[in-house]
């Protein structure tokens, strides 16, 4: 039974720490893998019922939109110097603007701030990045990194 707890816990889509999804998020950048981007980034039941809403695209098509504006760059080294926890309105704004844009019901029951440091290689030149902040939601439990920009600008904590 422990066995198939961890492979459950293995191959579904979240991390239990916010850690490992900005790691994840940016591995899965680095190396333009998309099965990976989705797991760090989308609960199954965004990736199932993902529609086009207001994006005016598929899934698909956003994180390939993803992939080229970060297009060769390399990403290593990342650590959390940072994080906050948001005030519990903008997991609820995360929810509406989800059912809004999406048509996914999912219940957002935590978004933080945070604020890291990764180590970037862009045509053969590294440089550090100073400090980057992002944020990451929580859903059922588990820890994914907010990459879509149209969902931050909706619950109000970027333009």
């Amino acid at each position: 039974m422990g066995a198939g707890i961890f492979l459950w816990a293995v191959n579904t889509p979240g991390n239990t720490n916010i850690d490992k999804a900005v790691e994840e998020y940016f591995a899965a950048v680095s190396y333009e893998d998309t099965d990976l981007y989705e797991k760090a980034c989308y609960p199954i039941k965004w990736q199932n019922n993902f529609n086009s809403g207001s994006a005016g695209s598929t899934l698909e098509e956003q994180i390939r939109e993803a992939f080229s504006m970060q297009s060769g760059a390399t990403y290593s080294d990342v650590e959390i110097v940072g994080r906050e926890k948001l005030d519990k309105s903008y997991a609820d704004k995360m929810t509406d603007s989800l059912k809004t844009r999406y048509g996914v019901n999912i219940k957002v029951s935590q978004i933080k701030k945070v604020n890291f440091t990764v180590n970037t290689v862009f045509g053969g030149e590294a440089s550090s990045t100073g400090t980057i902040t992002r944020y990451c939601y929580k859903t059922g439990g588990k820890w994914f990194f907010l990459a879509d920009p149209d969902v931050i600008v909706d619950i109000g904590i970027e333009e």
